[in-house]
């Protein structure tokens, strides 16, 4: 993709402070990425868990013990895989060897297990895997003291096709693994001389660079057409096999299927195969928006490879933990992405294949870090989320959550004594004494307009909350609150008025939600804020000398119609109350009464 620089500015509205810095230490996908992915990855790769097995398989049949495990790092990361169906053609990989189809019953065979026992038991599936090296190796008359030798026999088991697959699934990756470190086995195969050297692992070609992603390596794919529209949306796939035997697939012309990017588990290489602006093959599904939260229904009926963008990762949909290397190198590539093609970093523009294909297919399956991932990916695009903000950011789903993906870094208020982010759809405050509360939608637009934390509310208290009612929304600030409905709108409320109102029983009393924002009064004297309880309005009035009262229905009709406070009657100086026949209001100056038999209002004065 092409690179831009930077990220689009928010409005006007929006940029009320520049900076950095942090309420809490600073965890950030960057940092993590120059700090801990390394490390991560040699941890995984020393990971011993297996190695009496590799041990006992190498030792019967004559293999080098790290150079199953080594095999086995490359194509499962020592997991015990029971795969799945992603390509069709392609039979699904068992164990820790990913072994399958054809391959996996002679391996069997050779061990003298069953199929099931090579598919279900590792350490059957292990002997099965070292059973079918000693198998090629003997056919090739290799030399096993000299582990080059072993790159035919490891290329044949591969199960890959494409001969620059296969020298890739030996060269880039199993002698890179096992040149990088495999613990104690790699250990031992290089003190006895036979071990990989960097002299023996061939010639590099020249790789191209990915025609819309720079880092990438072109592996064109003839699998593509003409895309009839622009992008809307990426898919996230799992290979359901290792990297190489993934982007060797995709780019045959006779598995009929392909994928714009595959990535691999290690983050270290990326491929490209399907120019951006070309149609990849890489979902069988219609769109329908119900699959999807109801989101971008006018796509509804059209093959979902109009308008994806397909990124594949070695690995499967069983994946317990995914590397942070590979998520990290995915988020990067998906940052960039969208980015040019202005897609929304989200749970509903950036989907997993089985969420749009539920029918037959559930990659990149449960275990998908999906928050971290777009978080990482709003990371690389400029923004950083860190502390207590990032941690109530990730209660909310994080860049896949309403608020969507970060606008701007974490900034200091104008006040000096807060932090915040400023997100797709919302922010999200902190103060030391506060804490971190997102405030969006009509709210925030209220509390923008009132000033933000410099207003007479201040910070937010509380999260985005629904009425007991579950008719309105509100957040509470450290002054007052504001309160939401679809009919009434976003008003604040604070003060002895919202005391009074508290007092009353906030929405549920005989006043409803507020319809003005506290305000003064003609007179200059008092502050109000009118309400409304379906047809019914009522008001709360306060001045320093009368304090907060309430007068609503028939009784403050009458009020308003003698002129409110500037009218012979005054300022209200108690609460609406029941007498015999009806109700009344007191009032500095005289007192209405509504009697309920005839509906009739008579004013006295004092």
């Amino acid at each position: 993709m092409k690179t831009r620089s930077g990220i689009a500015l928010l409005a006007a509205s929006l940029a009320l402070a520049q900076g950095c810095g942090t309420n809490e230490e600073k965890v950030s996908a960057p940092a993590a990425a120059q700090v801990d992915l390394q490390a991560t990855e040699a941890m995984a790769r020393e990971d011993d868990s297996y190695d009496a097995l590799f041990k006992e398989a190498g030792q019967e049949f004559n293999v080098p013990p790290a150079l199953l495990k080594s095999v086995s790092f490359v194509q499962t990361r020592y997991q015990m895989v029971q795969g799945a169906e992603e390509f069709e053609g392609r039979p699904a990989v068992h164990g820790l060897m990913a072994l399958s189809g054809a391959v996996l019953e002679e391996g069997a065979k050779l061990a003298g297990v069953t199929v099931e026992q090579a598919r279900t038991d590792a350490r059957s599936n292990v002997r099965a895997a070292a059973a079918l090296l000693s198998h090629r190796a003997e056919a090739l008359k290799i030399d096993r003291t000299q582990a080059a030798k072993w790159a035919p026999a490891v290329a044949e088991v591969s199960g890959i096709e494409n001969e620059e697959g296969r020298r890739s699934f030996v060269h880039n990756e199993v002698f890179r693994v096992a040149r990088l470190g495999l613990g104690t086995l790699s250990k031992e195969w290089a003190a006895s001389g036979q071990g990989p050297v960097v002299e023996e692992l061939g010639q590099q070609t020249q790789a191209l660079a990915g025609p819309d992603y720079a880092p990438a390596i072109w592996r064109p794919s003839p699998n593509y057409n003409a895309r009839p529209m622009g992008v809307k949306m990426v898919v996230i796939h799992t290979c359901e096999s290792g990297y190489s035997g993934c982007w060797s697939w995709l780019t045959n012309s006779t598995s009929q299927v392909s994928a714009h990017y595959v990535v691999r588990e290690d983050g270290g290489e990326i491929s490209q195969l399907v120019r951006d602006g070309s149609r990849a093959w890489h979902i069988g599904a219609t769109y329908q928006c119900s699959n999807n939260s109801g989101v971008e229904c006018g796509l509804n009926g059209r093959s979902s490879n109009d308008f994806t963008i397909g990124i594949e990762h070695g690995g499967y949909a069983s994946t317990v933990n995914w590397p942070v290397a590979q998520i990290d190198a995915s988020a990067r590539l998906l940052c960039d992405m969208t980015r040019d093609h202005g897609i929304p970093r989200d749970r509903y523009h950036v989907v997993g294949h089985g969420q749009l294909q539920p029918y037959n297919r559930t990659d990149p399956g449960a275990n998908w870090p999906w928050t971290d991932y777009l978080n990482r990916a709003n990371a690389h695009c400029g923004c950083t989320v860190g502390g207590a903000i990032l941690t109530r950011y990730n209660q909310l789903g994080g860049a896949g959550g309403f608020l969507g993906r970060c606008l701007t870094n974490e900034l200091t208020t104008p006040d000096g004594i807060g932090r915040f982010n400023h997100f797709q759809n919302g922010s999200i405050y902190w103060t030391q004494n506060t804490g971190a509360w997102e405030v969006w939608g009509q709210i925030r637009l209220k509390w923008e307009q009132l000033g933000w934390e410099q207003s007479a509310l201040g910070y937010p208290i509380t999260g985005e909350l629904t009425t007991p009612d579950t008719i309105g929304r509100y957040n509470h600030f450290q002054n007052g609150s504001i309160y939401w409905t679809p009919d009434t709108g976003a008003h604040e409320v604070r003060g002895f008025i919202r005391i009074k109102w508290e007092q009353l029983g906030w929405e549920t009393s005989p006043l409803g939600y507020p319809i003005t924002d506290e305000t003064g009064t003609p007179d200059g004297v008092g502050r109000f804020n009118h309400f409304r309880k379906g047809a019914t309005e009522g008001s709360i009035y306060w001045t320093p000398a009368t304090g907060a009262w309430a007068v609503y229905g028939a009784i403050r009709a009458k009020w308003a119609e003698l002129g409110w406070e500037q009218g012979a009657l005054g300022y209200p100086v108690k609460d609406e109350y029941a007498v015999t026949g009806g109700r009344e209001s007191e009032f500095q100056r005289g007192f209405i009464t509504y009697n309920s038999s005839t509906g009739a209002l008579t004013v006295r004065m004092k």
